[in-house]
């Protein structure tokens, strides 16, 4: 067998593990109880619709007379001046728009003009952004209007458009733009490129867009098509926007520090197979704002903080749609102290659940709380429910994961019906009961109405209008739970193994597939000794490298499995008589 080999590694077990995506935190939600670590203050702005923003001072920079302005090599904003954009701004392929932190850009959408005014940024396939705010001088992208008079879709938003892989087409166009009069052939998206690098979009605040190009076919605050793991997406505030606050159509991108805060229809949307991670996000749903189709005959919409299809087909094209959205702190509509039935006719109509997963969709959402809205979940068809293990009692790590949820005011959220128990809800062919239970179980370690729907209860105080905070009340076992298992976070081979063993960590395990080794990686606060070992699937042990001791910091173990045949194993790693276990393919 091949010597171990051992490398120290300068590693920081509350930051990024080895340069993994997935943080690991000792909470669930989006924040932690320490005020000193709350990521939303310095660059947030709750109250929109009265900050004073200065007045426009360039307005040829992102505008022409022709209705749509190309960027085809580099553009850098003044952060001194105050932007106006009324055209449709398009970052074509090869061109670059960089934006400085505290540029201010306001939007002023015009449809009934010659040529019609969309304000919209758009970056092409091929083309790159450079969104440079920072937590304490962000980027602010907003309504032209006074204060006071702004609203929902006074312009258009932000769309990204990049070569990563969808489950429709390499050539995939987004809604509504098939009909834009200055180009109609605008929003492109895919490819084949899941490493496609669009640029950075960092500490940025997106309000009143949402534009609607037709009826029902609004752009949506921050959309993104087919964007890759290149791409930096961090520290995004969506506010009153006319649509979603973030929708994925495919591609592969992470994502962090996302807010969507009052907007109309969907907070996170997911579609044809978005296959990224999100990790620390805050939803709010307000009852003056909701998608106004809701009780249409057809296209209804109803406003949900997840809503997640494979496509609309609930086809089984790939990939599938399997993000995992981990720490996000979700708001429903209902008032603290109140509760579902409290709501109008209409609220009651227009707010439904706190997630719909559908049309054949694999999306996860762990870590997570949840509290004010009538049902926490819905799995919505028999391809979800099906995949998910619902129907047989089973539970699989490669479909929907729902695990170390916060759930809030659902016991008396509405009475129980047909298809509702007051946390979940299936659809009229199938009955809830095997939902429930499923969620409840052990298994999915879910904390449901552990205390009452109350102020201060739960968060300190989420549904403040001008200043809330989100942080949960520092008796609440929100910051206790948490977990980071595995099985969840290498689904489809992606995400870095966090698993902590005592004070040892597996913070990541590659390559997958295996062909000579497989490398461990492991943090420990002190040194100590591990035992490690591979077994098949019966459970036997084919390889066994005994005791390794590990010093301070972090350490790499590869394994040699060049001489195991191919298939599916175990890599198992001992500490103080705790297991963390590791699957893996070996495909010579």
């Amino acid at each position: 067998m091949k010597k171990i080999t051992f490398l120290s590694v300068a590693v920081a077990l509350a930051s990024q593990l080895n340069g993994q995506f997935i943080q690991m935190v000792n909470y669930a939600g989006a924040l932690s109880s320490d005020a000193s670590q709350d990521w939303t203050k310095g660059w947030t702005e709750w109250n929109p619709k009265q900050a004073s923003y200065g007045i426009a001072t360039e307005t040829t920079t992102l505008n022409d007379a022709s209705g749509i302005k190309n960027i085809t090599g580099t553009v850098t904003l003044d952060a001194s001046k105050v932007y106006l954009l009324t055209s449709t701004c398009v970052v074509r392929s090869g061109g670059k728009l960089i934006i400085p932190a505290g540029t201010v850009i306001r939007g002023a959408a015009d449809l009934t003009a010659t040529p019609k005014l969309y304000a919209t940024l758009v970056v092409e396939r091929g083309g790159m952004i450079e969104v440079n705010g920072t937590s304490s001088n962000p980027v602010v992208m907003t309504s032209n209007k006074a204060a006071g008079s702004r609203d929902r879709g006074d312009w258009g938003g932000l769309v990204l458009c990049g070569k990563a892989v969808n489950n429709q087409s390499v050539d995939a166009q987004l809604e509504g733009f098939n009909n834009v009069a200055v180009d109609n052939t605008l929003g492109k998206f895919g490819g084949t490129d899941d490493a496609d690098n669009s640029g950075i979009v960092k500490y940025v605040r997106i309000e009143f867009a949402g534009l609607a190009f037709e009826p029902n076919k609004e752009v949506n605050s921050l959309t993104m098509g087919s964007i890759g793991s290149g791409t930096t997406i961090e520290g995004v505030q969506c506010s009153f926007g006319n649509d979603d606050g973030f929708e994925w159509f495919g591609g592969t991108v992470n994502c962090k520090k996302l807010i969507s805060y009052k907007t109309t229809d969907d907070d996170f949307d997911t579609d044809f197979g978005y296959r990224g991670a999100v990790q620390f996000g805050i939803a709010v749903k307000d009852t003056s704002y909701f998608d106004l189709s809701w009780n249409a005959p057809s296209g209804a919409s109803t406003s949900e903080t997840f809503e997640s299809d494979n496509d609309a087909a609930g086809s089984g094209k790939l990939p599938l749609t399997s993000a995992v959205f981990s720490n996000i702190t979700c708001v429903g509509p209902v008032s603290l102290d109140k509760t579902y039935n409290d709501l109008s006719a209409t609220h009651k109509g227009a707010f439904r659940r706190g997630a719909r997963i559908r049309r054949n969709s694999r999306l996860s959402v762990v870590n997570s709380v949840f509290m004010g809205y009538r049902n926490f979940i819905m799995f919505d068809g028999d391809s979800v429910l099906i995949a998910s293990g619902v129907k047989s009692g089973a539970f699989s790590e490669t479909s929907n994961v729902l695990r170390n949820n916060y759930i809030a005011n659902t016991a008396a959220a509405a009475a129980a019906g047909a298809t509702n128990t007051g946390l979940v809800e299936v659809d009229s062919k199938n009955t809830p009961a095997a939902m429930d239970a499923w969620l409840r179980d052990a298994k999915n370690a879910n904390k449901i109405d552990d205390v009452n729907y109350a102020s201060g209860a739960i968060l300190v105080d989420p549904k403040n209008a001008t200043a809330p905070d989100f942080r949960p009340v520092v008796a609440s076992k929100i910051n206790t739970l948490a977990n980071y298992d595995a099985a969840i976070f290498t689904k489809f081979g992606k995400f870095s193994s966090v698993n902590t063993l005592g004070d040892v960590v597996m913070t990541n395990a590659y390559p997958v597939p295996a062909v000579d080794v497989v490398n461990v990686e492991l943090f420990t606060v002190s040194a100590t000794d591990v035992l490690v070992s591979v077994c098949d699937m019966s459970g036997k042990v084919v390889a066994s490298l005994g005791t390794q001791s590990l010093v301070a910091g972090g350490n790499a173990i590869a394994v040699p499995v060049a001489q195991l045949n191919n298939g599916l194993y175990i890599l198992n790693v001992v500490s103080s008589g705790a297991k963390s276990a590791y699957r893996f393919t070996v495909a010579h």
